[in-house]
């Protein structure tokens, strides 16, 4: 044995051992990741979900704080109206209570919860703790879970109310909505019966990875789980997820793996001792031995190479002859369908794996390929040994002899059921979300239809009483009624402007225009502003800029008034500069400087400045007002003009906000000058109007614009209605509400254009802002559109223009 003639064979020996170690190790590794991998995914589904559901439900309860912050005076039938309408189906939300002045005066549903009605909070040490932090705050918090008075645990959260701007902004009283543990975690599939995982859940009160555990086993945590963390309005939890019963100590197929290798080492290692033991005995023909033993050692090492990817493959891969009938599969094969080789051998994989639901166009198909001798590839529907439904991915490559015919089929497959249904449950997910995308679109123009229309009542009542010669005192009271009236209307049409721009359904009009002026514009709004402050307002302009640019001249004033506006409402001492100036490389990429000597930015205040709804801080906010959505809508509209917004900033130092926006050289095309309009009243005086509006107060406001101009008024307050009176009296002009009761303004006016009339132009005017609002109106037949709140001068203007577009129309008709 210590002949060197076995040398060969020990080295085999251990080239087996080694190769064994190495692909055990291996096996091991990648059993590892796809487990971990499947971990993962199934854990990431339940943190999207959670996110999602408790996401909505405190959107939903905001969208509650925000009505009861416009309306604080609500009573509970109005509440419990709004509430159900708003909640819907939420059953993980158990009730909803309104505490103001910490006294529950309101609560959703009513009946189960009226005995909570007049609880007040500063009685109880740990409520009113609960709620002054909440008030301190200025945001809502999270807490919980938390055991029920009427069973079960919950999270509550609490949402500050404040009434009031500026200095008159106080706080009302908070919102307390209780989400049931139970039926979240149903919902989100924590607590799934077909679940594969053993979950824990960390971070009591939002508080994150730090916080106390809430649900799950202690142990998954010190057993490497899978870490992700939820995210929260305020704060987040964190998900620890590991497979049910723990992570499996080695691969299934571990067993199986060792007797393959064991085999290969035999057929490896029992040829070499042969050839060796032959090459000491036969010494005389070592020559020719040693040839053949060469060429047995090659062919030898290609059947163990071909043997082992066949072997080792991850894919099932099966033999058939030409009449079909499987003549060998790998172990994978036996893996994924449960059938031994053994079992296997002399049937068809039709015979084993096809049912009742198995696609008879597709077998057919395999048929003709697999006949004419092509390729084929397709998915298919099998049943495993236990009657599992599967999904395989089936590749059919056939191997033709000399002659042309097919002598055998190799059929790769793959089992893809796992990749199926995740593709079902994305394709659920992308409902949901344009499920939740549309509930969106239509909140917010509900609620701009439903505040605008009493925001043209109150601006034009105030508009009246300021045109009513007043004593100076009450006349300052008028003039703070429209500035109020103003500053809200701001504020819908900011949360109007980043709607459509997170839509992607704000354009942009491109026009040539002249950048000095439009920027000295734009400055020349806030100068009074600057000086009333005592803060110096500069300009100036790089000597190379040039002098005309297009790009939407309308956007850019837009956001320079903003960020100049920012800068002198937050600069006590000193000056705000602009400096103008454009790239290298590009003199139409223009760069806009806007620094002051204001109160400056910390490092996470300059990071969250351009988030939705994000200040400084709450002082901030209580000091200077704002709602959070200026720097958001300027930094996306500078994104839509290839440009951008940065920041940079230090606390009592001052701010500079640096614009960038990618312009085009002008085209040449001269916009027409927007002259001003000066309305003809006569071809207004004496004419027929009908009013079409279910409102009371913006009929009343109507009639006081109309007064004194000899018009003969007509009045409906239904579409249906309108309709009616067309018919009987042939008014010269309408005016259209579109949304009424017994028919809106859409149907309304297809119906008078239907009429035997003259027609008579149609104006809309209606607390629908949307561009689709537009196009629905102009689409039905009216001849122009207004958005409420409407003012006098603005409402003359349209109608007289019309009435001379409809003369022309008629002469020309005539003509």
């Amino acid at each position: 044995m210590g002949n060197r003639t076995y040398l060969p064979a020990w080295i085999a020996v251990f080239v087996v051992l080694v190769a064994m170690v190495f692909a055990e190790a291996q096996n091991r590794i990648i059993h590892d990741q796809s487990v971990r991998a499947d971990v993962y995914h199934e854990a990431g589904l339940i943190q999207s979900r959670l996110e999602g559901y408790v996401n909505a439900d405190i959107q939903l309860v905001k969208g509650l704080v925000a009505v009861l912050a416009s309306r604080p005076d609500m009573t509970q039938e109005q509440f419990s109206e709004i509430a159900a309408h708003a909640i819907g189906d939420k059953t993980e939300i158990l009730n909803i209570a309104v505490a103001p002045d910490l006294v529950v005066r309101l609560v959703h549903p009513l009946e189960p919860n009226r005995a909570v009605l007049g609880l007040d909070y500063n009685k109880s040490e740990a409520q009113r703790e609960a709620a002054l932090r909440v008030r301190d705050g200025g945001e809502m918090v999270l807490a919980g879970p938390v055991e029920l008075v009427q069973g079960g645990t919950g999270f509550i959260g609490r949402f500050p109310i404040f009434v009031g701007t500026g200095a008159s902004r106080r706080f009302w009283g908070i919102v307390s909505a209780v989400i049931d543990t139970t039926a979240l975690y149903e919902e989100t599939g924590v607590i799934s019966k077909d679940m594969s995982l053993d979950l824990a859940l960390r971070g009591r009160d939002g508080t994150g990875h730090q916080g106390e555990l809430f649900y799950g086993d202690p142990d998954i945590a010190t057993q490497n789980p899978v870490l992700m963390d939820i995210a929260l309005p305020t704060g987040g939890w964190q998900l620890a997820a590991i497979p049910r019963g723990g992570w499996p100590d080695h691969p299934s197929n571990l067993w199986a793996m060792r007797l393959v290798l064991c085999v290969a080492g035999i057929l490896i290692l029992v040829p070499t001792f042969l050839a060796c033991r032959l090459s000491a005995i036969r010494r005389g023909a070592i020559k020719i031995l040693r040839k053949r033993e060469q060429e047995l050692e090659r062919k030898q090492v290609e059947l163990e190479q071909l043997s082992a990817v066949a072997q080792n493959a991850s894919d099932s891969i099966v033999l058939t002859d030409r009449q079909a009938q499987i003549i060998w599969a790998n172990d994978a094969f036996s893996t994924m369908t449960g059938y031994p080789l053994e079992e296997a051998l002399g049937k068809t994989p039709g015979e084993l794996l096809n049912g009742p639901e198995t696609n008879p166009d597709t077998i057919r198909e395999i048929a003709e390929h697999v006949r004419e001798g092509r390729r084929y590839r397709t998915e298919i529907m099998n049943y495993t040994k236990t009657g599992e439904v599967i999904w395989v991915d089936t590749h059919l490559v056939p191997v033709h002899d000399e002659n042309g015919e097919v002598r055998m089929v190799i059929g790769i497959e793959r089992d893809v059921t796992l990749a199926k249904r995740h593709a079902a449950e994305l394709a659920e997910a992308k409902r949901d979300a344009e499920l939740a995308d549309r509930a969106k679109s239509e909140f917010l123009a509900n609620m701009s239809h439903e505040i605008r229309t009493p925001m043209n009542g109150i601006i034009g009542m105030a508009d009246l009483l300021a045109d009513m010669g007043l004593p100076e005192e009450e006349r300052q009271y008028v003039e703070n009624i429209r500035t109020s009236s103003k500053a809200l209307l701001k504020i819908i049409n900011d949360i109007l402007d980043l709607s459509r721009l997170e839509s992607g359904k704000l354009s942009l009009s491109e026009v040539d225009f002249n950048l000095h002026a439009c920027i000295k514009n734009a400055v020349e709004m806030l100068r009074p502003v600057a000086q009333d402050k005592g803060v110096a307002l500069n300009v100036s302009y790089a000597t190379s800029l040039p002098q005309d640019v297009r790009t939407d001249d309308g956007r850019l004033r837009q956001v320079l008034v903003n960020l100049i506006g920012n800068a002198v409402k937050f600069t006590s001492v000193g000056q705000v500069d602009v400096r103008v100036s454009h790239a290298r490389d590009d003199p139409y990429k223009i760069s806009i400087d806007v620094e002051d000597t204001g109160i400056g930015l910390s490092e996470t205040q300059r990071k969250n400045i351009f988030e939705r709804f994000a200040q400084a801080d709450a002082a901030t906010t209580r000091s200077f007002g704002g709602t959070g959505l200026g720097l958001t809508i300027s930094r996306h509209l500078a994104e839509q003009m290839g440009g951008g917004i940065d920041v940079r900033s230090q606390i009592g130092k001052g701010s500079c906000f640096s614009l960038t926006v990618q312009c085009s050289a002008p085209l040449g095309v001269e916009e027409p000058a927007e002259a001003e309009q000066i309305v003809d009243l006569d071809r207004l005086r004496g004419r027929r109007v009908l009013l079409a509006e279910d409102n009371h107060t913006n009929r009343l406001l109507i009639r006081k614009y109309l007064a004194g101009l000899s018009i003969d008024l007509i009045e409906a307050d239904n579409g249906l209605r309108a309709v009616q009176l067309c018919a009987e009296r042939s008014p010269d002009v309408v005016l259209m509400d579109m949304s009424m009761p017994e028919m809106d303004g859409i149907a309304a006016t297809r119906a008078i254009r239907a009429l035997s009339i003259p027609q008579p132009p149609i104006l809309a005017l209606t607390a629908n802002a949307f561009d689709s609002d537009r196009d629905a109106c102009l689409a039905a037949g009216m001849n122009g559109f207004l958005s409420k709140p409407v003012n006098k001068p603005q409402l003359l203007s349209y109608m007289a223009s019309m009435m001379n577009e409809a003369e022309e129309i008629r002469s020309a008709e005539s003509a």
